[in-house]
């Protein structure tokens, strides 16, 4: 990730090169406001999402050395052309020894240098709780070593998810600084985990609700059929126990980075308690493990499911429908006024009399079309880029690279 260079508080240090004291200015940089999310590091630590339109991030920039998307680096005025430089980032609870070394070209030009980080990714997976952590730095010009430098981080837990940072963190040219955040949606989809071993058991659970025979996706091309198995999971859910929750604030934020709390699925599913992403993803979760394509739409201080209910060859023929997964365990449902999506009006002539009085049929039937309005509602608002309104595509996160995070529930 690009860093903003700091304007002020710069380190000078004197070198001796030839009888003369040239000042070598630099200072560390740690983005995302000084905080280390170890969720966005497991979950792009082999690829970072570019999106198509972000130009400026696909091309390379002759003063940002090391890694592309670096959180950790220092920025640098070359003290003459051809400087020789290595950086180090010490060793500490989280990274192992860090380093780049290489030569800057330009003279009294600002470099950012963010060496390939280290990570000990089985500790980071473990940090259930905010934590401080000092990021020793070390800087050698010329051959000559100088002072190292420390900066605070605040290491937040695996459950943050980070899903938008201003701009002026996500540049390495403080002159280019402009209002708003770039969206980091796609971390969401990291905690859709189609491989948790707890899918099979609610599955099994879904089926014997004798609401849908089997789950097998979109192999009966027809949305109804689709509708009958995400129907089946609502309805094994509700029996599970499944309630909304709606923790959803998260310690130590900042006004650079918005971040959210989300439950892995075990955990949720331990509690029996789940807020409104933590729902979403649970079910995208099951909707995945069973070849449905779903995807999670967030939206300034809630997020609710939706999923496409067929699968065109043609993706303009893409049907969707939208989810409130907070009404799993509602104990109240107001009847809605709202047109019935077709494929809902026609599960509906499938199920017999006692299903279609349960709690479970009308709370579903309330979280279609409470969700359905809503998406229809607010279609355009989710193409401005503002990371408060977001859909997030999980099979296109998978295709970036953005995989589940293989959870462990135990501290450092």
């Amino acid at each position: 990730m690009k860093v903003a260079f700091a304007v002020s508080a710069l380190i000078s240090v004197a070198l001796a090169s030839d009888g003369e004291t040239p000042e070598v200015e630099w200072n560390p940089q740690c983005a995302m406001d000084h905080q280390l999310f170890p969720a966005l590091v497991v979950a792009t630590a082999s690829v970072r999402p570019v999106e198509d339109e972000d130009e400026e991030a696909k091309q390379p920039d002759p003063y940002l050395l090391g890694d592309k998307f670096g959180l950790l680096g220092v920025s640098i005025k070359a003290p003459s052309a051809n400087a020789k430089v290595k950086v180090t980032i010490k060793e500490n609870d989280l990274i192992a020894t860090s380093t780049w070394s290489g030569t800057l070209p330009e003279a009294n030009h600002d470099y950012y240098i963010a060496p390939k980080i280290n990570y000990k990714f089985d500790h980071l997976r473990k940090v259930a709780q905010q934590v401080p952590l000092n990021i020793d730095f070390g800087l050698e010009v010329n051959g000559k070593s100088l002072d190292d430098e420390s900066e605070t981080l605040q290491i937040r837990s695996i459950n943050d998810c980070p899903y938008g940072v201003a701009n002026s963190e996500e540049t390495v040219d403080d002159q280019n600084i402009q209002d708003g955040s770039a969206d980091l949606g796609w971390m969401f989809a990291a905690y859709v985990n189609e491989n948790h071993p707890y899918l099979d058991k609610i599955l099994k659970e879904a089926l014997a609700t004798k609401i849908a025979d089997s789950f097998d996706g979109y192999q009966a091309n027809d949305p109804a059929d689709v509708l009958k198995q995400v129907f089946a999971i609502w309805a094994a859910l509700q029996k599970h126990g499944i309630k909304y929750s709606s923790v959803t604030e998260t310690p130590g934020g900042s006004h650079l980075v918005n971040s959210q709390f989300v439950r892995f699925l075990d955990q949720s599913i331990a509690n029996t308690q789940a807020n409104c992403v933590d729902g979403s993803v649970l079910f995208a979760s099951l909707l995945r493990k069973i070849g449905i394509n779903p995807f999670l739409v967030a939206e300034p201080h809630h997020m609710y499911l939706g999923l496409y209910i067929n699968s065109p060859e043609n993706e303009d023929d893409k049907e969707y429908i939208g989810l409130e997964t907070t009404m799993i365990g509602a104990s109240n449902i107001d009847e809605s006024d709202s047109d019935w999506p077709d494929a809902l009006a026609d599960l509906s002539e499938q199920l017999n009399d006692k299903t279609l009085n349960s709690k479970a049929w009308k709370s579903f039937v309330a979280a279609v079309l409470t969700a359905t309005d809503d998406l229809d509602k607010n279609e355009e608002k989710f193409d401005v880029g503002d990371p408060g309104w977001q859909t997030i595509d999980i099979a296109e996160a998978r295709d970036k690279g953005i995989m589940p995070i293989s959870f462990e529930a135990k501290s450092r």
